[in-house]
């Protein structure tokens, strides 16, 4: 809804409103809340002139014996105004987590009851252990008339890594996000850039036709709320840090925040795929996970990899994609040297059995079961996925791959799901020598080289780009952390921006490929017959399609990644299961679009030369 923007404009809008924050905080302070305000405001006019507009009808029709035809004109009026009303209830989850009570941990409530009043941050209502994450959340009971609820997310595997002085700088950088002013402050900005986008995907789902009451204005308001949002979020980040200092001492903050930084890479890299893995051999998934995790940090990642790890997040510099402040700003912001971040075993016990006691067990139990009880699905699906991979593979065993690169391709695909990345390497490699242009061979190979910090991963993920344009925001982003990690921050800094204006790129092609439009363009889809009676006869074997047309919409965005639209004509109500089922029977060279075709889109499907196929 005219949100959208380059990384250059973004970047400079930021550059510009970080300044103004340094030079007048006081002044950048209100402009924020105005820009805040006017959001609001703005929506508040809308759904007042529409409630008049519809009242006016209405009073027309009472008073002046207007023709029902009014109610017709009226129903947009209606329609629209109920999608702004309900765009205007922004949801908010409640964080998901294993209750801590006072009881449960004293010496914990007795540190938070402390930093609370040091910070004077507001009482907690919960506090909660959640898998590997620490955060501060706050909840709006009456939404815009506030009343929150105050949450402290604390991570286990991260208290199993800290020291009890690295967990309470931690605790009081969380804290800090929960101050009076800042908390607040955050929560209501939060929620204003929730209902926009709510009201932006509402519309183009529900209302497409009432864009342009929101397009002028967005265009003009959207790109400063973003960046002033931007950057208060962001200085938020470095003010909770120097809570966290002030309170626990810039030296365990330091180390805390490289503890954190490598305890992130070693569950991602390491800790959770060989859990995962397990669901290969295992039909269920393990009962003692956090255990395994305690056993896993109390051993420690390799000296080399830890190094690595460290090193290439003191590299990396503060960008746009994150509001978080890149490692070594952060550390600098406090005045401590790099050095003071490496990560430190200690002898004592942990933040997790200072501050958990007795009940570490029975709470590192109890988050078990909710991890077991949320990955079952997956798990299960991933289970048959390695039987059948397996069975599959001796099949494939069998075949002589010589001559087939499709057969080399899918043995490749399932031996990096089973056996990992070390076995599937020689074989991405063999596939991407006979067809240097194969696209996912290219990217999986890209993949596997990036994680291993091997340059020539760049040219492998560049050439599945050119053909997969959606793997171009994820594969800028890939090259870029690459290239942070060989030190060649220039090249880095153009792939992030690629990465951005890919993701734009994506985003409004998808808004015009959600819905046919009004005004969307219909053209003859120009398809070999062969593919159109491929696609008439799986229609066929519907029994509730009576008639089918297939056409291409006419796309401003990649237009070389075609959209076909396929209005079917229904003998019975239709739901999303058998909308589902057409898309998933229907394999064209492109994107496809099935929708019900009313009477106004089947006048303009009938008028596309040979659009008919059943």
């Amino acid at each position: 809804m005219g949100m959208t923007m380059t990384a250059e404009h973004f970047e400079a809008l930021v550059r510009k409103c970080e300044a103004h924050a340094k030079r007048d905080s006081e002044g950048y302070a209100r402009r924020m809340t105005l820009l805040a305000l006017a959001g609001y405001a703005y929506v508040w006019l809308v759904l007042v002139g529409l409630g008049g507009t519809i009242a006016l009808l209405v009073w027309s029709l009472r008073f002046h014996r207007a023709t029902y035809r009014v109610l017709a004109l009226a129903a947009p009026f209606v329609l629209l105004f109920l999608v702004v009303l309900r765009a205007l209830r922004v949801p908010f989850k409640h964080p998901d987590g294993v209750r801590v009570r006072r009881a449960d941990a004293p010496e914990l409530f007795a540190l938070i009851d402390r930093l609370v009043c040091e910070l004077r941050t507001p009482c907690l209502h919960r506090v909660l252990l959640t898998e590997d994450r620490n955060a501060a959340a706050q909840t709006p009971l009456l939404g815009p008339l506030g009343w929150y609820r105050n949450y402290l997310l604390l991570g286990l595997a991260e208290m199993q890594a800290l020291s009890p002085e690295e967990f309470q700088a931690v605790v009081a950088h969380e804290l800090g996000h929960l101050s009076r002013q800042h908390g607040r402050r955050g929560a209501w900005i939060y929620r204003i850039r929730a209902t926009w986008m709510r009201l932006e995907m509402m519309i183009e789902l529900q209302g497409r036709w009432g864009r342009w009451l929101f397009d002028w204005f967005v265009k003009r308001w959207g790109p400063y709320f973003n960046a002033y949002s931007f950057v208060l979020v962001r200085e938020r980040e470095y003010e909770a840090d120097r809570y966290a200092g002030s309170v626990a001492g810039k030296e365990a903050f330091a180390r805390a925040l490289g503890t954190t930084y490598v305890m992130g890479e070693f569950l991602s890299r390491c800790f959770w795929p060989d859990v995962y893995r397990a669901a290969h051999e295992k039909p269920e998934p393990p009962c003692d996970v956090f255990a395994a995790l305690a056993r896993a940090v109390a051993a420690g990642s390799e000296p080399d990899d830890v190094r690595r790890w460290l090193e290439t997040a003191l590299r990396r510099p503060t960008g746009l994609d994150d509001t978080h402040p890149a490692l070594a700003d952060r550390l600098a912001a406090l005045g401590i040297a790099a050095h003071a971040a490496e990560p430190r075993r200690t002898s004592g016990p942990t933040a997790a059995q200072h501050y958990l006691g007795a009940r570490l067990e029975s709470l590192a139990a109890a988050l078990d079961r909710a991890w077991r009880k949320r990955v079952a699905g997956h798990w299960d699906q991933r289970h048959r996925r390695a039987a059948g991979g397996r069975t599959r593979l001796r099949e494939l065993t069998a075949v002589a791959a010589d001559g087939d690169v499709e057969v080399a391709w899918e043995r490749a695909q399932i031996v990096l799901d089973l056996d990992g990345e070390e076995a599937a390497l020689p074989l991405l490699h063999d596939v991407v020598a006979r067809v240097p242009d194969h696209a996912p061979a290219s990217w999986a190979l890209g993949q596997v080289l990036a994680d291993r910090d091997d340059e020539s991963a760049i040219v492998h993920l560049e050439r599945a780009m050119v053909c997969n344009v959606l793997a171009r925001p994820t594969g800028h982003e890939m090259i870029a952390t690459l290239l942070e990690t060989l030190r060649r921050h220039a090249e880095a800094v153009t792939h992030r921006r690629r990465a951005w204006d890919a993701g734009e790129l994506l985003y409004r092609a998808a808004a015009e490929r959600r819905h046919v439009g009004v005004l969307g363009v219909l053209l003859p889809h120009e398809l070999p017959s062969d593919v159109t009676v491929r696609v008439r006869d799986r229609l066929a074997e519907l029994e509730k399609v009576r008639s089918a047309w297939l056409v291409r919409k006419k796309v401003a965005c990649l237009p070389e990644s075609p959209l076909y639209v396929l209005g079917v004509v229904w003998s019975a109500r239709v739901g999303w299961r058998d909308i589902r089922r057409i898309a998933a029977r229907t394999r064209l060279p492109g994107q496809v679009l099935v929708t019900v075709a009313g009477p106004v889109l089947r006048g303009r499907l009938q008028r596309v030369p040979a659009a008919r196929i059943l």
